[in-house]
């Protein structure tokens, strides 16, 4: 029988979800993007360490959209 009242701790909280988002000056959105890759193009992404890896698609999607959609 599972917990029916579960209790979460803020240390439990802080260690679920990682943000690599010191570099932003705006909050981040509640829901997620993602999209399928070609599969080379996911094989190179995901042999970065996952912090590289979020800090990098997150700037460079973010700079192509401020580039091509938002001028």
């Amino acid at each position: 029988m599972s917990n029916p009242k579960p209790v979460q701790t803020e240390g439990f909280k802080e260690q679920q979800f990682k943000v690599y988002a010191e570099e932003l000056t705006e909050p981040l959105s509640k829901k997620v993007t993602g999209v399928k890759l070609p599969q080379s193009i996911h094989d190179t992404l995901h042999a970065l360490p996952q912090e590289k890896r979020v800090k990098y698609l997150r700037r460079i999607i973010c700079e192509a959209v401020k580039r091509d959609l938002m001028s």
